[in-house]
Parts: structure tokens; sequence; C-alpha cells
């Protein structure tokens, strides 16, 4: 799903227990203390809960200010070309390959001859292309033939540059910055192709400029616009859309109008949070790392982004759990000048935080430290195995530290009590199977082959989960009788 391969996957999860990896065993001290660098840090994965609440914070924060400048949501899903598209989906539901995908399906004319070309490169050719027969019309468009240009990145940055170009129009620029208020959140279909989803808040009387100007720039279906306010002069008119072969009502200005507004939003609030829960509800509820996930960190995709009207979090996050401001109070404090930012000169970001003549927060430098092995604190506790949860089309599975295999979630609680059960050998047995195995022997059964138990002893050794240095087998002695003691 979303267009990720087993190896897609598993490179994704090499990255993050890597990062992991690096994050908890690095330190910086303060106080005399150290602390550990993962507890700063916080993603979709690491800290996922401080991550959610910040977001939440972030939203709540914005929506306010727009309720309390009495601004309403106008709600635009931007969706790309067929040329994105590397899969297009049936009526059925069913994905199959898009002959459009990258314009594979186009003629391609030479430029000087004005007759179809036999060859060409991977870089821009001018082209047109008629039904029926092919021949040359004068008219011509520049084209990248090269399908990396049409992968999950570069279709990212091409509905940035929609949604740029939508803020630079006359509908969005002549309204104050105050009173133009977004986020934005980028979402997958099930074959890896990005779309938008941007809630703008703006005031009623700049909706219908603001919803003619989208669909001038990007007619329907590449944009549809749903708003929680609906203009004065607009009606509901009868099969002005059709989706999935079912005709659809819409507001219209006039019936001749080609700009129109989908759904009147009765919950703007409720309706817009859907969007954004969508791809995080997976990790709140602890399932684990989900391929949803896995394509934002495959492909490098930030899934939101915000319009500039709070401060920025640069100067919140210091401030946040010290002092009792919202992220809207202290915008606010801000704006009237009570509280200034004093930036550094190269890195461009806070140095300083001065709330009038008091200094609230001064960055201070600290030296990054890796732990020693001293360092460590014993475990009293049995160890817990490292592993990654991952869902793939429904299914629970689990991989072991930074490795690449998946194992089956239910082999977790295999237990080898039952005497009947097949037990692989040693050497074959994956890493919660061979945990389990080697806690389910002991040592001092007089009838236990202390030869197999040394082999699974330095299995176990050998695969990290034990400490310990191995053992020749020819030192263990396969004597059921044998008093002496033997060291495990």
């Amino acid at each position: 799903m979303y267009g990720l391969t087993k190896k897609n996957r598993s490179e994704v999860l090499d990255k993050i227990e890597k990062q992991k990896d690096f994050l908890y065993s690095h330190y910086i001290e303060f106080n005399g203390e150290k602390v550990q660098l993962a507890s700063f840090f916080k993603n979709t994965f690491i800290n996922a809960d401080r991550y959610i609440a910040e977001l939440q914070n972030r939203v709540w924060s914005l929506v306010e200010f727009a309720q309390e400048r009495d601004l309403v949501n106008v709600f635009i899903t931007l969706t790309l070309p067929s040329e994105y598209h590397r899969k297009k989906t049936l009526r059925n539901g069913k994905l199959i390959r898009n002959p459009k995908f990258a314009h594979q399906d186009i003629r391609l004319f030479d430029i000087f001859t004005k007759k179809r070309a036999s060859f060409y490169n991977q870089l821009v050719f001018k082209y047109y292309k008629t039904v029926g027969r092919v021949r040359w019309t004068g008219k011509t468009k520049e084209v990248s033939l090269n399908p990396i240009d049409y992968m999950p990145p570069a279709a990212s940055k091409k509905l940035t540059d929609m949604w740029t170009s939508i803020r630079k129009d006359r509908a969005w620029k002549d309204l104050s910055s105050s009173d133009r208020v977004y986020f934005r959140v980028t979402e997958p279909h099930k074959d890896g192709t990005p779309h938008l989803h941007i809630s703008a808040f703006v005031p009623k009387h700049a909706v219908a400029r603001l919803v003619q100007a989208i669909h001038r720039l990007y007619p329907a279906p590449l944009a549809d616009i749903s708003t929680s306010y609906i203009p004065d002069n607009y009606k509901l008119y009868p099969k002005v859309y059709k989706r999935d072969g079912r005709w659809h009502d819409a507001y219209k200005l006039d019936p001749n109008s080609k700009s129109y507004i989908k759904v009147h939003i009765d919950n703007a609030v409720s309706y817009l949070m859907k969007y954004i829960y969508k791809t995080l509800d997976d990790l709140r509820e602890g399932k684990g790392i989900t391929e949803i996930t896995m394509w934002y960190i495959y492909h490098g995709i930030c899934r939101f982004y915000t319009s500039r009207t709070l401060i920025s979090l640069n100067v919140y996050r210091p401030l946040a759990g010290r002092f009792n401001y919202t992220l809207l109070e202290l915008t606010q404090q801000y704006k009237d000048d009570m509280v200034t930012v004093w930036l550094d000169l190269e890195t461009k970001q806070p140095k300083i935080i001065q709330y009038q003549d008091a200094i609230m927060w001064q960055k201070k430098e600290f030296e990054l430290k890796q732990y020693d092995r001293d360092d460590c604190k014993p475990q009293e506790k049995p160890i817990k195995l490292r592993t990654i949860d991952v869902e793939i089309d429904g299914e629970e599975f689990y991989m072991y530290r930074s490795g690449s295999k998946l194992y089956p979630k239910t082999s977790q609680t295999e237990d080898f009590t039952n005497q009947d059960e097949y037990i692989p050998p040693v050497t074959r047995m994956k890493m919660v199977q061979l945990w389990n195995y080697y806690h389910s022997l002991d040592p001092n059964d007089p009838t236990l082959n202390l030869k197999h138990f040394g082999l699974v002893q330095n299995t176990m050794i050998e695969r990290g989960l034990l400490e310990g240095e191995i053992v020749p087998l020819d030192e263990y002695n396969t004597d059921i009788y044998y008093d002496e003691e033997v060291a495990i």
C-alpha cells in the first residue's frame, strides 16, 4: 500500500532504529546530571504523545485566533493531474496501472521537422496530441518525461506550488495578514500519490471571490471546495458535478458558473481535525508504525504546515512548561512588544528571549556525549526485547532492532511448554522463539543435555540477547549424573 515495496519498508525501519539508537545512546550534562538526548526530541515515532499534543496546541490556537476575528472556514482539497498517479482506481476499488503516468501516453513531435519523433531523451520536449490521428497543430507544451519528476517528493513540491499560486492571487493577497489563516496536511492516496488538504480561514465577504479564484486556477476535479459559510448569492443546484458515476448537488453563483462549493460544513472544527488525526490515530493508540507513517519517512515529506500567524515554535518551545503562556498569549505579547527575541547572527535561531527587562530564557552551549558501557545502569527487571511494531495491510508484524526481516506478531506469544509442539533447530529459531526457549530450559534438570543447553546459551550470546563469553561445547559434561557445579 501507498506504493512502498518490501525493500522500502525495510529501509524505513532501519532508519528509525538507527535514529533511536543515536538518541538513546547520547546525552548532555545539565547541572551535573546526565540527560538523555531522546528526552528533548519528539516526532511521530519518538515521544509521539508530546508531538501530537504540540500539534493540537498549534491547531486549536489557530482556530481560536480565527474565531476571535469571526473568520469562516474554507476547506480545500488539491489533487494532482493524471500524469502524477502511478495507478488509477476503478469503480470497484481495484488499483490498476495508469498509462498516463509520467506522460507515457504522449505522441512526440520533432520541434524542427514537425513530424513524429522516432526517439527522445528524458529531458524536456514540446508536443501536442490529437485524437484519432497524428498531426502537427502548431501548439506546444513543455513537459518532463523523467518518471522521477512525478514521484511523491516531486509531486509534493508540485502541490506546494499549486497552493502558492493560490496565495499569490489577489483574492488572497488583498486580505490583511490577520484575515488569512491556514494550515495544510499532505496525505497519500493508496497508490502513494500525495494530495493536499487545506483549511483556510477568511472573512465572510472574501469567500465567494476566493472560491472563484481557486476554480479559475485549478478547475474541478483538481480542486474541491467546501465551506462553513455559504455566500448569500449562492444557491443549491442539482447535478453540478459527477463523482463515482453519480451526479451530486452543489452551491453555485448561477447555473452557468463553473465554480461551486461542494459541501456546506456544519461543524468546521471537527471536519478539519478528522484529516489531521487520520495519519496519527494509529500512533496515538499504540499500534506501532504503519505504512502511512513509513510513506512520510521514506519520501521525506512533512505532513503538516501552518501560516505564520502565530509566533515561531523556536520561541515557544523553550518556554513551554516553564511559563503559563499559551501559544496565542505569547503571540499577542510579542505583537505588543512585551516579549523581545534576540537572534544568533549565524544560525538565525533565538539566543535570548526577554520579557520587558527580565530574561526569560538564554541559550546555553552543551557538549553532546555518548554513554559508556559503565554508564548503563544494571537492569533488575527481565530484559525486554527491543522490537518495532509494524502493520501491513491489516496484519501485525514485529522487527528486532535494526534488522530487515519481519516476523508475524503471533510468534511473540509462542511458548515451548507443549512437548508435542515442533521445535525448530536452535540456529534457525527467531529472536523471540530463542529467548522463550532458553528461559524454558532448567539447567538444574538432571535429564537436560548440557551440550544442547550450551548451544542454546552460545546462540543467545552471539545474537546479543545474553551477556557472557562463548564456551566451547566440549567443556560441557554430558553425564547426567555428574555432580560438579556448572557455571551458568
